[in-house]
């Protein structure tokens, strides 16, 4: 005997199998974000790259290297208003690469061309060196090597490049991959609030 199912066995089933799916959604959402301690922060005052007085090492690439993305969460940023716009910025170029014919140095310091260089404010066509600059980070090219931040260091700069944790990129993986191998330990679970 086939029984034609009723209006309220129809609605059962619904609705059990909506809460099962409610369930499982909230299974997956605690899954996920149940164990994460809060957000990774780099604290610059371990970073060697960022960290003043730290002269003379080399500079660490773990931030660039060994982040589970193909392309760091790390960017290098640029406190503008701690920056001092500089005619030759260590941190944009080469110091140590052979001058070129208008008195700069010949070669840039970032491998990924991520700094850009603009002119500001009022542009002494005479003297370049009496014009300022703002030094821009591509966050697209940039990929968190450190090199622009180790140069920016006092005495040569103002130390207005750090490095920091793009959480929008960021994966919030529990175990992330950069804070095991950070030799400073400057990698850090920040609460989220």
């Amino acid at each position: 005997m086939n029984e034609e199912p009723t209006r309220r066995d129809v609605l059962g089933h619904a609705a059990r199998g909506a809460a099962l799916l409610g369930m499982g959604g909230l299974i997956g959402y605690l899954i996920k974000h149940g164990s994460v301690e809060g957000a990774w922060r780099i604290n610059v005052d371990q970073c060697v790259n960022s960290r003043l007085g730290a002269l003379g090492v080399d500079v660490c690439d773990k931030c660039a290297t060994t982040c589970v993305l193909a392309l760091s969460a790390v960017r290098a940023v640029n406190d503008h208003a701690a920056c001092g716009r500089c005619y030759i910025c260590p941190a944009y170029f080469d110091v140590n690469s052979a001058i070129n014919e208008e008195g700069l140095p010949s070669a840039k310091l970032c491998p990924r061309d991520a700094i850009e260089r603009f002119e500001i404010g009022w542009v002494d066509p005479d003297d370049p060196a009496n014009n300022y600059y703002e030094y821009v980070i591509d966050e697209v090219k940039c990929n968190g090597c450190g090199r622009c931040v180790m140069a920016c260091k006092e005495p040569a700069g103002l130390s207005s490049i750090r490095l920091e944790v793009r959480h929008d990129l960021c994966l919030d993986c529990n175990r992330c991959s950069i804070a095991q191998v950070c030799p400073d330990d400057a990698y850090i679970r920040e609460p989220t609030t």
